[in-house]
Parts: structure tokens; sequence; C-alpha cells
């Protein structure tokens, strides 16, 4: 009993684990680790970076309610950059071939009524007396440590502006990247800072180049406290 406790004593459990992006891997490789993956706005889709998420959650009025086309595989809100995946099979917008415009027009449907349902979900799950997890996967491009910084804390102030839950953010980097004691910046908040080795190729976040090991560690540490049914097959599963 005493192993037990010092391996697990900081395990942190949530009653909503949500992904913010920038893309999906966040939301496969807690898959991979649970078997289930709670459907959040942003879960499958890819935010482009920490500032454009922290624009559509102050706007979500403006997600999906303008111009929205597919870009070949994704598809794109002009209003707000945010890209997403639509359900029908991703081969067809890759093959080269025409798409024929009746199918277009059945997944952008789905697609604008499924985006519509999540945003609602996404006020609910922030305000139903549970705890929750807020998770991005942070790309570093040019932002220096201070602007990092300031980004992060902007996310974590959007968030309390529209959750009533008790809640934690949680932000990956790799681990080459990330600033030096980088921590120790948010320990008067309820923010954390996790690497890993590497992230998946763009192309490819389902495939098998990803720090399996690295992921796994995160998510035995920050792990939900309930377990959802498994009730459809994703695109990256063999079915």
């Amino acid at each position: 009993m005493i192993l037990f406790n010092f391996f697990f004593k900081n395990v942190k459990k949530y009653g909503h684990v949500i992904s913010l992006g920038y893309n999906c891997e966040v939301a496969y490789q807690f898959f991979k680790r649970y078997r289930f993956v709670e459907s959040s706005l942003f879960a499958w889709t890819n935010t482009i970076n920490i500032n454009k998420l922290i624009y559509a959650i102050n706007n979500l009025d403006k997600l999906v309610s303008g111009k929205v086309e597919n870009l070949k595989p994704m598809w794109k809100c002009f209003n707000t950059d945010i890209r997403f995946h639509g359900k029908a099979p991703m081969y067809i917008w890759t093959s080269g071939e025409e798409v024929d415009q009746e199918i277009i027009n059945q997944d952008k449907a789905e697609l604008l009524s499924r985006v519509n349902y999540l945003k609602e979900k996404f006020i609910k799950t922030a305000n139903d007396n549970k705890e929750n997890l807020y998770i991005f996967k942070y790309l570093i491009k040019n932002e220096n440590k201070e602007e990092i910084k300031k980004n992060i804390n902007d996310l974590y102030s959007t968030l309390e502006k529209i959750t009533k839950n008790k809640f934690d953010l949680l932000i990956i980097f790799e681990k080459d990247k990330i600033p030096k004691n980088f921590q120790e910046e948010f320990c008067d908040k309820n923010i954390y800072i996790r690497t890993v080795n590497f992230y998946a190729p763009e192309n490819d976040v389902t495939g098998k180049i990803c720090d399996k090991k690295g992921w796994k560690k995160i998510f035995n540490e920050f792990r939900p406290n309930f377990k959802l049914k498994k009730t459809k097959y994703f695109k990256f599963e063999d079915v």
C-alpha cells in the first residue's frame, strides 16, 4: 500500500477531460490510453495556434456561423480560422477525384449541426459542478518566453470567464522547445506544464510515429474519474 501511494500520490482526476487542440493528437492519445474520449468542441480540430483558439472561445457565436468551406480534407471556418473534420471518409477529399456535390452538402450540413451542438455542450460542461481539465498542445513558433507566458495566461483567463467549474489547464510542449524552469512561472495558478519528446507528424497524428511513453506518462497523472461506453468507431480505427 505504501508503494502504491508513492507512485500515485500526484494523480489528478477530473469529471471532464477536454482537448483544446491545437490538433487531434491530444484526443487520440487520450483515446489510446483510456479507450474512450468525450466529445467536445475542439477535440478533433486544428485550432492552428493559441491566439486563434482564444479568439474562437471568446467568439463562440462566430464559429461556423459564416463562410465554411472544405479545404481538403478539413472544413475551415473563415470567421475564426478553426479547421474541423467532417464525417465523410478522408480519402474522398485526398484522392484527387472530384467530390459529388451531394456528398459535400451532406457533410457540411452534418458538420454545422454537430459544431452548434458542441458549442452548447462546451458551455454546459464548463458549468455543471464537475471538475474540468482543459488541455492544449502548444506548438512554439517565433514566440519568446514572455509571449508564451502571456498567451497561456490569456487562455486561462478566457476559460475563467466561461467556466464556473473548478478547472485546471494543462499545456503540453515538446521537451526541447520549452523555456527553462517554465512551470515555476505558474505556481500561483492551476496551470500545469508537461512535455513529450516530440509531436506526431502534422499529416499523421494518429500514426505510429509518436512519443507513446511521454503521452502515457501524462495521462497516468491526469486522469478521468469517469468511463464512457464506446458507441462508435473513429476513422483511425481498424473496423
